[in-house]
């Protein structure tokens, strides 16, 4: 390997034996050699999923590769041979110097052991002897920051704890080569500020690093270069923003509608109005909670592109139209709804509604059904977003302030793609009105 290639990755595949019944495991292991012997054709009671194909790369020190894909693309299964906790059915992978990987949770970890008997068993596990490891302990309790929970068994942690000490074990021993899947996502945003700063630290150091997230932003931010992998093999590798690019493209066609609907809904979308398609595109049963009185709810709810078809994808700056049908079970006056739109962190990005936008709906009599429509204008980041809708009215004498008659939590999600061509139109997370103007030019305003 030459000096400066500490990684190198030459068409490796992984296949997986998978069986419809298991006694055809038992059958696989028996007929096929009694059909050679009787000089038959060997019958097969399997089926092969290729979770990897011919894959190659090399990394050079001091390099960050990011690597993303849809669930299931390869990726985890990618980063486990090239940790050795996996073989390959195919190809090879050489490395040069020590590798620390941070697979999976808590990996390697004695849920009975405390958290700093777990790190120095961890410590071995990477080549540390006692004397060395005694020396690095300091740096590895102060890093993670879990207080006294460090001298408790681990099996007492949080799932944030249990990545504070796994990730500080691993950074704090200065490896050849670092592999992070996900680990970077588990945590409040102060520790993943510490996280990343280290990151870009033991980079500057030579490091060379092997990057899995679903953060985008995450894997811009960090790498150098990125990998697309697709059901298994790489269909692109270059720059981060391109890569990214393409990830979302490959969701443009996402939906949850049935083929059938699909059909109906191109033929006859422009005439039909809003109770048909609340009917064909109903996506209530998807939320993931609902709770509230109940003498308002939401019977349906529909997200609709600006041609009126459902659509789970859209452009940065796109129009996301939202139906809901409301019902009212019992009389209900000054009633009011809105939205709440989430990143995939958790992060509320954005919320408002009737009352926010000084609109007053009209009083609902007892078993009125109302549709109602929200359009929401998406200049946000490219990402994966979730929404809750609600219904509700006042509370008491206060009108700034209700309570819920009806929320529906986590419907989606929707994705958000780059522009396809043009300048980048800002940076953050959302677009906010912008002017700027300088004596003697003109004003521009976006």
């Amino acid at each position: 390997m030459k000096d400066d290639i500490v990684l190198r990755v030459r068409n490796l595949s992984k296949c997986y034996q998978i069986y419809d019944l298991p006694q055809n495991r038992l059958k696989q292991s028996i007929y096929p050699r009694l059909h050679r012997l009787v000089r038959k054709q060997p019958k097969q009671y399997f089926r092969e999923f290729w979770a990897l194909k011919d894959v190659s790369f090399e990394l050079k020190r001091g390099e960050a590769l990011g690597i993303i894909g849809r669930n299931g693309s390869g990726k985890s299964t990618l980063l486990q041979i090239i940790a050795s906790t996996l073989a390959p059915t195919s190809g090879t992978v050489e490395t040069m110097g020590k590798i620390a990987a941070l697979l999976e949770l808590g990996s390697g970890f004695n849920p009975e052991f405390t958290g700093r008997e777990n790190a120095y068993m961890n410590g071995a596990i990477l080549g540390f002897s006692k004397p060395e490891m005694d020396e690095k302990i300091d740096e590895i309790v102060d890093f993670a920051d879990i207080g006294e929970f460090i001298d408790q068994p681990v099996k007492t942690y949080s799932s944030g704890m249990y990545v504070r000490l796994a990730f500080a074990v691993q950074v704090c021993a200065n490896p050849e080569i670092l592999i992070v899947d996900e680990a970077l996502s588990v945590g409040d945003v102060f520790f993943q500020q510490k996280c990343f700063k280290r990151v870009r630290k033991v980079l500057e150091s030579g490091t060379t690093l092997l990057f899995v997230s679903h953060d985008t932003a995450a894997v811009q931010n960090l790498c150098s270069h990125s990998i697309l992998l697709h059901q298994g093999k790489d269909i692109f590798q270059g720059p981060p923003e391109e890569a990214v690019s393409r990830y979302y493209s490959l969701s443009r066609t996402s939906s949850n509608v049935a083929p059938e609907i699909c059909q109906l809904k191109k033929q006859t979308a422009d005439t039909r109005g809003q109770e048909e398609l609340l009917n064909a595109y109903d996506i209530k049963k998807e939320a993931r909670s609902e709770h509230g009185a109940g003498d308002l709810v939401i019977e349906k709810v529909a997200f609709l592109d600006e041609a009126g078809f459902s659509n789970r994808t859209f452009k940065v700056g796109a129009r996301l139209n939202i139906l809901l049908q409301l019902h009212a079970k019992q009389e209900i006056s000054d009633p009011g709804a809105g939205l709440q739109l989430y990143d995939r962190m958790n992060n509320l990005v954005f919320a408002a509604g009737t009352r926010q936008l000084r609109m007053p709906l009209p009083d609902f009599a007892i078993e009125e059904t109302r549709i109602m429509k929200i359009s929401l204008d998406l200049h946000i980041q490219p990402g994966e977003y979730t929404l809750s809708v609600g219904c509700g009215q006042p509370s008491g004498e206060d009108q700034n302030t209700g309570f819920a008659q009806h929320r529906l939590e986590g419907l989606g999600p929707i994705t958000v793609i780059p522009v396809d061509s043009g300048v980048w139109p800002f940076y953050g997370m959302a677009r906010l009105p912008m002017s700027i103007s300088v004596e003697g030019s003109s004003t521009s305003t976006f």
